[in-house]
């Protein structure tokens, strides 16, 4: 691995806390660092991590991370190397740099992931039992590093023994729960493919066996996670996961919610098997796809096409039930805006984000995964991305722009339903002439004012950028030009147009954006005439204004709960409040800090955050996790919960 302190430093400077670098003061070795050291040889999918001894975090006189330096550099080295040695169950194996930073000596440690056979990394000794987070084990988190629970110890486990999480047994679930009709729709679907598939010539028990969506308990054969979201029945996929859904949300408009009054204009959810699932989704979005009119060349008669092209489509929907963590209790979310297709999806990208769209597959659910390949539905060699990038370039629309947030574990894709620099984007980049701005800069620029927000992620995937580039440009931006405002911090950060750029001529120009030349090819966008084939789409109208700051607008239940709250209260008084507040209506973390008399840091680290895992709660702007007006509403599941509570 090629890398050096210096730009690793940088990189942090960059993007003021990474989840792969952790900054140390390392006077010396202490419980922090080795829990940082057992955190990064535990994260799956996270490729180790480094850490810097001699930097110091921001504080009152050092805006930014700021360089402290090592005395005693051998000493350090010598502990930390002991304590690898001496304090795990195993010993894990460090690398190690130093180089002067502002004349100083910085110490940087590389950590790598253990192979998941080798996994988990342990601390030596009995755990305390009489705290439930006391496993020995460490992982890297949204928040930094975290002890783990038996809970969440399970996942490490499971990879260690082999069986991946769509072959787990749902405990509930019985043979009768396979829906017959869905059986013989794989028979037909898998006979177009392969007529004489071996699998098609025997029982449906030998089929279900063959496909690896059965296992035999107590001599039965029961179905599993991927049996049942493929082939089960809506019922029994309603009793069994009730989270795991696909919801389509029509929005007049280019935000989440701009009228208060009209959350959605049409909202669909839908619950079925996978092989039905599929078809019918492909089917809804393209029926709500604005049209174009292509006459191809050597015919005399012009097509009526979906703007987004239907391989498109039907690759960004199975990417989505393919791929999504069906561990968490969240829906997928499919938005479609006014100017853009947003799918977003509970599971982190296992293939890091520089690497989408190259050879290879990387497969979270790979007996699921096997079954859409075998229908012709999926495809498993990692060419899907590039396929839609190449068919969305070949129709003069945008490059999907994905991003994938392992705090969050959340993955989302973007397809714009037009050329990112289209002839109206050129018009109005001409008044920055005078900045003389880069191809990216500009590209930045408007993405940010399309989708109202963007990160250092969704400049990556616009404009194939590293880290580190993509952060200098969106600095430049907000700092030197002042077109972007940041918001946010540390991974969270997003930058948002200023209103200088939206309102301000900066006069005669020279921006260097000739060569962002639209690619409108033969395509005549029909945007005029978007009225969805709703269907079954029931409107919602549901009203999100909120008022904390009196608390006469809610109901005499919570003012009662509110005012009997006291500073000592914990989880069994704070999150059947929490619900009650949510469900009343949507509120931010600050809101409810302001409502509860607690920080709001410490509520979404200590409460928020885990009651979103656990499904009870959900992001008011799903599609933008650092959204500065983000906020939590409650979820039917959270509901329910409330109900039960004693």
């Amino acid at each position: 691995m090629d890398w050096s302190v210096e730009d690793k430093y940088q990189e942090l400077l960059a993007l003021d806390e990474h989840p792969r670098i952790e900054a140390k003061r390392a006077t010396d070795i202490g419980k922090s660092i080795m829990q940082t050291v057992c955190a990064f040889a535990n994260e799956p999918g996270l490729g180790g991590g480094f850490i810097l001894l001699g930097i110091c975090e921001p504080d009152n006189e050092h805006p930014e991370y700021w360089v402290q330096g090592v005395d005693e550099p051998d000493e350090l080295l010598n502990n930390l190397q002991n304590n690898c040695r001496n304090q795990f169950e195993q010993s894990v194996h460090i690398q190690s740099k130093h180089e002067l930073i502002h004349d100083k000596l910085v110490v940087a440690i590389y950590v790598a992931e253990l192979d998941t056979a080798a996994k988990p990394c342990r601390f030596a000794g009995k755990p305390d039992k009489s705290n439930k987070r006391k496993t020995g084990v460490w992982r890297r988190g949204a928040n930094g590093d975290y002890e783990c629970t038996e809970q969440e110890l399970e996942p490490l486990l499971q990879a260690k023994s082999g069986q991946t999480y769509d072959q787990t047994l749902l405990a509930d679930a019985e043979w009768d729960d396979f829906d017959p009709s869905a059986i013989e729709l794989y028979r037909q679907l898998r006979a177009r493919v392969k007529p004489h598939a071996e699998e098609l010539q025997v029982s449906d028990e030998e089929m279900l066996r063959a496909l690896n969506l059965v296992r035999k308990k107590k001599n039965t054969w029961k179905p599993n996670l991927a049996g049942i979201l493929l082939l089960g029945r809506p019922l029994s996929l309603r009793r069994l996961l009730p989270s795991v859904r696909v919801d389509y949300v029509r929005i007049n408009g280019t935000e989440w919610i701009e009228d208060p009054e009209q959350r959605f204009t049409t909202t669909l959810d839908l619950r079925d098997s996978l092989i039905r699932i599929i078809p019918r989704l492909e089917s809804t979005i393209l029926d709500d796809m604005p049209r174009h009119f292509r006459l191809k060349n050597g015919q005399n008669q012009r097509s009526d096409e979906p703007l987004l092209p239907q391989k498109v489509v039907r690759e960004a929907v199975v990417n989505a039930v393919m791929h999504r963590d069906y561990q968490v209790n969240q829906p997928t979310l499919i938005v479609r805006y006014s100017n853009r297709l947003e799918i977003r999806n509970p599971g982190y990208s296992l293939k890091p984000e520089v690497e989408l769209g190259e050879m290879g597959s990387v497969l979270r659910n790979p007996f699921l995964a096997a079954v859409l390949y075998d229908l012709d539905f999926a495809e498993t060699k990692g060419s899907g991305i590039r396929t839609m990038r190449k068919l969305l370039t070949a129709a003069g629309l945008a490059a999907p722009v994905f991003t994938s947030n392992r705090e969050s574990n959340l993955f989302s894709a973007s397809y714009l339903l037009h050329q990112l620099m289209s002839e109206e984007h050129l018009l109005w980049l001409q008044k920055f002439q005078p900045l003389n701005l880069s191809q990216e800069e500009a590209k930045a620029l408007v993405l940010a004012r399309e989708i109202g927000a963007i990160d250092n992620a969704a400049l990556r995937a616009v404009s194939g950028l590293d880290t580190l580039t993509a952060s200098q440009v969106l600095g430049k931006l907000c700092k030197t030009h002042g077109l972007l405002i940041k918001g946010g911090s540390g991974s969270a950060t997003y930058y948002q147009i200023s209103p200088s750029a939206v309102t301000e001529n900066t006069g005669n120009l020279a921006s260097n954006t000739g060569d962002l030349t639209p690619n409108t090819g033969d395509l005549t966008p029909n945007t005029g005439d978007l009225t969805p084939n709703t269907g079954d789409l029931t409107p919602n109208t549901g009203d999100l204004t909120s008022n904390t700051g009196d608390l006469k607008a809610y109901p005499e239940s919570i003012q009662k709960q509110i005012s009997n709250l006291t500073p000592k209260a914990r989880k069994p008084q704070l999150w059947p409040l929490i619900l009650g507040v949510c469900s009343f209506a949507p509120h931010s973390a600050e809101e409810l800090g302001q409502l509860l008399i607690r920080r709001g840091k410490y509520l979404k680290s200590q409460h928020l955050n885990q009651m979103r895992q656990e499904g009870l709660i959900t992001y008011l702007y799903p599609e933008v996790a650092n959204h500065p007006e983000q906020a939590y509403r409650t979820t039917e599941k959270g509901r329910k919960w409330l109900e039960n509570c004693p």
